[in-house]
């Protein structure tokens, strides 16, 4: 542990007004509690970040070649959200056209699979009604999204969301036990990624759990299939360090706040 210096910190009443951002990055071969495969597309890196104060949540990959044409994405303060049924939301990001790509999110239904987006239940047998939490139409919480080829034959996936509702939703197959938890990570991640090349994705009226109609997915087909699942990923956490009033009015006149940081482990 150690201070760094922050400057421009903005003081509240009593203390200063933080917040902790988990920040996450991964590069290929490092080493980790995962399996992976590159099937969809050859893993090069990821950097992600998701502030447990704002729900802002950011995720870019690069892969090393341009095959991926879509993903799908579940993350956690740690398990592998697999088997985690009515706790964790799922985020379809659809580039079958990179100049057009669309972020969607599901209630996930915890099986090992991409079939939420007709199954809003796994542990249920049969399909139940997708638990549809932002349809195509709903684009309010995407703050940017992107797919682009760049130089050295490589494919970018980037996008920054706000998981705010996703965070606060209340599922439609809500686990017995375990609370909601939505979307996003602490000191620890849990990581359930598959990628998938040539992409055929559909979109159309679905009547979700909920009763209403959604203009969503209607099919989710992949020539090949590939994955990054993991889990107790450490993370790097920054976070403002609350001083008493009169320290902290004291630290911000001299622009100076103690800002502590954690490196994660390799």
């Amino acid at each position: 542990m150690r201070l760094l210096a922050f400057m421009g910190v903005v003081v509240a009443a009593g203390g200063i007004a933080g917040a902790d951002t988990f920040n996450w990055d991964w590069n290929v071969g490092d080493p980790g509690n995962y399996g992976i495969s590159n099937s969809g597309g050859t893993f090069e890196s990821i950097n992600a970040s998701f502030s447990t104060d704002t729900n802002m949540l950011s995720w870019k990959i690069t892969f090393s070649d341009r095959r991926t044409t879509g993903i799908t994405l579940a993350t956690s303060d740690g398990p592998n959200p697999k088997g985690h049924a009515g706790e964790l939301a799922i985020l379809y990001l659809d580039a079958e056209n990179i100049n057009t790509p669309h972020l969607l999110a599901y209630g996930y239904n915890g099986t090992n699979s991409r079939t939420s987006f007709q199954d809003g239940d796994g542990n249920v047998s049969g399909n139940q009604a997708p638990d549809i939490i932002h349809d195509r139409n709903d684009t309010s919480w995407i703050q940017s999204l992107s797919v682009a080829d760049v130089a050295g034959g490589k494919r970018v996936f980037d996008f920054t969301i706000d998981a705010s509702y996703i965070n606060g939703y209340s599922p439609e197959y809500p686990d017995a036990q375990d609370p909601w938890f939505g979307i996003g990570w602490g000191e620890k991640l849990g990581l359930w990624l598959h990628t998938y090349r040539s992409l055929d994705a559909s979109y159309g009226s679905v009547t979700a759990a909920s009763g209403d109609t959604k203009y969503a997915l209607k099919k989710w087909d992949r020539y090949r299939e590939g994955y990054f699942d993991g889990n107790d990923f450490e993370t790097d956490p920054m976070r403002l360090v609350p001083l008493p009033g009169a320290a902290a009015m004291g630290l911000a006149g001299m622009g100076l706040v103690g800002l502590r940081r954690r490196r994660a482990a390799r």
